[in-house]
């Protein structure tokens, strides 16, 4: 992931080398050559190393794709990939990846299973020819406009092709493929050598769809640094399709042809092979996945009705579906949270991880079992399905319901591997797998569990015409929807009753009870603040833990419930409410789960939330960009920690909020860990008090702290780019960690600043830094630990005017605010971003005392438009800019006891 576009800005825990035991006899480059499936609704990016539509840039599964458009469509897969995996000499070899170091290379192999660099660079291409160059062809023979690739159709390396007898350009039933191996007459393992496709003579390549891709590579060209697997000797030929039909979904698939062929010497006993799949839908914080066994297809869809953010599908929330056509055995899915049940990660053995996950095996081994996310060591409910229920009915078990009677699960990013049936392969032999990627749009008017139901519809489809006429029939197969349940009607609130007061018992939990709904499949009980949980039907209640589960953060709290099926949901019942404070002292956290570490102002002084942001995840919620799980808004770097960082730490210090901020003034650091060196860092440390979720922080009460640093690479004395990567992405900064001061800021800062100025390198160690360190109270604690920021090809000085907020949660209002009075209290800017003046309407409910001033990010006032005592209602001030540098400012209005804001962008 070196530089993701603004629609797929997410983390990606690109693979670092597993220590490989492989020999690279061949040394061959890993290949470069792409090519888009673009003819149908969908656009799709394929490689010839072995992964799909992602490989370090932006993700490409554009659906549904309109090429007359030119805004590209959300993505709704992010990555995929071939395992092939099975067992040589009584153990396990494997061939594949995930986000890097990919295991395959171009070109095939020879009767050894040999290849040499040469061959492989000859084969670095893929072949893409349509019907529109079979029918220009047709129409005026070979033109200097005849597309090459169909000239050069390589079937002397086992392209599929066929003798058009009729004419019509495609293979109908009577006439047979034609695919030429080792040891037929015309193969050649040399690129232009052997048998050439004769167009005269009705020679045509076997497209199946309206545009097919083939290429041919293998996994014996270079080390398997992904897996550290010795090779199977595998060579992998794939033909890649669209469709363009009447039926829109159809037109809306592609499908995947992988021929496996052991071009080794050793038999492979139990042959596995799989497609894993990040399955992102538009955005990829709020997926679900699960598993149809009896389709043979595992699948992702949206977890609530909204598909937020800029690459997201928004109301219009699809379904993907992973369709293995030729026979599936099972699923497996992970989280990109590391341990038993994450991804395959460098402190695993991949090789063994991967290919135990290819048998729906965790990598302890242990099965998968049905409750919560799989792993349940001990019980006896096996499966070889991730999430095998009926999401439509809302049932066990699915992430709707993965525990009997509990509500839904966390949403969040997905993975999800569909494995075929073990196939052992002696020398020689061979096994296909076809696999259809098929997609189930999403509408206004339908519900994100209606797409699912219509990508049932559509894998019946398809797999009914391919089990008919194998992969030559799926383009006629025609889908037929069947129909949505009607909406049921809202529930009616039982207990807490209206108004209850739980100030004085203050009890462990609450149970919230309503009336049960006819056709009702599931109950969502709304908070009205974004915290909703889900209960299937037919269970009428839900008790939630008061610390842990109940809202925070109001005095009064409405709740009210609304019956769903997965054709829609009822109106929310008559609200009640109830008196709970409640505080939770912790790390606040975003809708997907990541702390709430955004970037509120960016280098230069960008707005991480602006219009010309590349990720704005978390703006709409705090008012930041977060960069713990994504890019910061220019795309210049990620957030991380090695190992626990401030999203454990700060815990202790809630409701305290913290910035780092990267200034040309700087701060002086200090090493405690190592040396007791102390530097100057251009970034200063700061605990900014309990500031609101996207509210202008107050100066006043700030605390500037004491940056201390960690280097993971061992160097010291200067603060960069400079330690190993996490992400694979660039080099890391050292560990940052931060103190308070014994007394103050100020006083550490006089008492280093002349021994770090006195020494020849401004990098004094211990014992010359010994006194002016008795200044970092450590008992104190720390706020921040262990962060670090990744980039590629910058400097940190690039960073200056950054500024990075971790908020943790605030305490409950003792007063619930007046909703009226916050509607009738607005202040706005016209235009905005402004260049050199602009109007500033503001209106007021009560005549009262008002001041309207202009702050920058750091809370600094930098003009005032009003000040004294103004009537109620509307008004006018003016605001010139020409003195303004240009970056991001905020509009603070201040009256009848009440503040308001609006950030504005000065442009130049």
């Amino acid at each position: 992931m070196i530089a993701l576009p603004a629609r797929a800005q997410k983390t990606v825990h690109r693979a670092a080398p597993s220590a490989s035991v492989a020999s690279a006899a061949a040394n061959c480059n890993l290949g470069a050559a792409t090519a888009d499936l673009d003819i149908g609704r969908v656009r799709a990016q394929v490689y010839n190393m072995g992964g799909l539509f992602w490989r370090g840039g932006g993700a490409i599964y554009e659906a549904p794709y309109d090429a007359r458009n030119a805004t590209a469509e959300p993505n709704a897969l992010f990555a995929a990939g071939l395992w092939v995996s099975g067992e040589v000499d009584g153990a396990p070899r494997f061939a594949g990846s995930t986000y890097g170091n990919w295991e395959f290379w171009p070109g095939p192999l020879d009767a050894t299973g040999e290849t040499t660099a040469s061959r492989c660079a000859s084969f670095d291409k893929i072949w893409r020819v349509s019907v529109r160059d079979l029918a220009a062809y047709g129409r005026s023979g070979i033109t200097a406009q005849t597309n090459p690739d169909l000239l050069s159709w390589p079937i002397a390396q086992g392209a599929p092709y066929f003798v058009d007898t009729n004419g019509n350009d495609r293979r109908d039933a009577s006439e047979p493929r034609i695919a030429l191996g080792p040891g037929d007459a015309g193969y050649s393992l040399t690129l232009g050598g052997g048998a050439v496709l004769d167009l005269a003579a009705g020679e045509r390549p076997d497209l199946v769809g309206d545009q097919a891709a083939w290429w041919v590579m293998n996994d014996n060209g270079n080390l398997h640094n992904w897996s550290g697997s010795q090779p199977l000797g595998i060579e992998v030929q794939v033909l890649a399709y669209g469709f363009t039909t009447p039926d829109v979904a159809v037109s809306t698939a592609t499908v995947y042809e992988y021929t496996i062929h052991n071009r080794g010497t050793n038999t492979i006993i139990d042959s596995r092979v799989s497609l894993w799949s990040d399955p992102d839908i538009g955005n990829f914080g709020d997926d679900y996945v699960g598993s149809d066994a009896a389709r043979g297809m595992g699948f992702a869809y949206n977890a609530d009705e909204d598909d937020e953010g800029a690459g997201g599908y928004g109301a219009f929330t699809p379904a993907i579906g992973i369709d293995l056509l030729s026979s599936a055995a099972g699923t497996i899915a992970f989280t990109n949270n590391g341990g038993v049940t994450g991804d395959p990660s460098v402190e695993d053995d991949r090789r063994v991880a991967a290919w135990l996950a290819q048998q729906s095996l965790w990598k302890d081994g242990e099965p998968i079992t049905r409750g919560g996310d799989g792993y349940n060591p001990g019980s006896s409910d096996v499966t070889t399905w991730a999430f095998d229920g009926d999401p439509l009915g809302f049932e066990f078990w699915t992430e709707e319901q993965p525990v009997v009677g509990e509500p839904q699960r966390e949403a969040g990013d997905r993975r999800i591997v569909v494995n075929a049936p073990a196939l052992t392969l002696a020398p020689g032999e061979s096994r296909q797998v076809d696999v259809a990627i098929l997609f189930a749009a999403g509408a206004r008017a339908r519900t994100r569990l209606a797409s699912v139901s219509r990508l049932r519809d559509i894998s019946d489809a398809v797999q009914a015409a391919y089990d008919a006429d194998g992969t030559r029939g799926i383009r006629d197969a025609s889908v037929t929807y069947g129909a949505a349940p009607a909406r049921p009607d809202r529930p009616t609130l039982v207990s807490p009753a209206n108004g209850t007061d739980f100030e004085t018992t203050q009890p462990a939990s609450v149970t919230f009870e309503w009336t049960a709904v006819p056709g009702a499949a599931a109950y969502v009980l709304d908070f009205g603040n974004g915290t909703e949980y889900t209960v299937a039907a037919p269970a009428t209640s839900l008790t939630l833990d008061a610390a842990t589960q109940l809202p925070q953060g109001e005095a009064q709290t409405r709740w009210g419930v609304r019956a769903v099926n997965w054709g829609g949901e009822s109106r929310t019942s008559f609200p009640f409410t109830y008196t709970y404070n409640i505080y939770n002292p912790s790390v606040l956290l975003l809708s997907n789960g990541s702390p709430a570490f955004v970037e509120v102002v960016g280098p230069g002084g960008a707005d991480p939330c602006g219009p010309d942001a590349g990720s704005t995840f978390g703006c709409s919620e705090v008012g930041g960009n977060a960069i713990f799980s994504s890019f910061n808004g220019t795309g210049d770097y990620i957030g991380t920690a090695v190992g626990a960082g401030p999203e454990v730490s700060l815990a202790d210090f809630a409701p305290n909020d913290y910035e780092i901020r990267f200034t040309a003034a700087g701060s002086y650091a200090y090493y405690p860990f190592t040396t007791g060196v102390a530097i100057w860092v251009p970034f200063e440390v700061w605990d900014i008090g309990v500031t609101a979720p996207g509210a202008i922080n107050d100066p006043l009460d700030d605390v500037q702290m004491i940056p201390n640093l960690f280097p993971d690479s061992g160097v010291e004395c200067t603060f960069d780019y400079q330690d190993p990567t996490v992400f694979g992405i660039g080099e890391t900064t050292q560990r940052i960690y931060a103190y308070y001061p014994v007394g103050d800021y100020a006083t550490w800062a006089a008492a280093i600043a002349p021994v770090i100025a006195a020494d020849p390198n401004q990098c004094p160690t211990d014992p010359a830094t010994a006194a002016a360190s008795n200044e970092i109270d450590f008992s104190r604690g720390r706020p921040l630990q262990r962060f670090k920021l990744e980039q590629a090809g910058a400097e940190i000085s690039g960073l200056t005017g950054t500024v990075i907020r971790f908020y943790t949660t605030d305490p409950t209002p003792l007063v619930a605010p007046s909703l009226a009075r916050a509607e009738a209290l607005r202040v706005a800017t016209h235009p905005n971003p402004v260049t050199t003046t602009a109007t500033v309407p503001y209106t007021l409910a009560e005549a009262g005392p008002v001041r309207l001033r202009v702050v920058d990010v750091l809370g600094r006032e930098v003009a005032v438009l009003a000040d004294g005592l103004q009537a109620a209602g509307d008004h006018s001030a003016t605001l010139d800019a020409t003195g303004l540098a240009a970056g991001v400012y905020v509009l603070v209005l201040d009256a009848d006891g009440q503040r308001t804001s609006q950030s504005i962008t000065v442009v130049r």
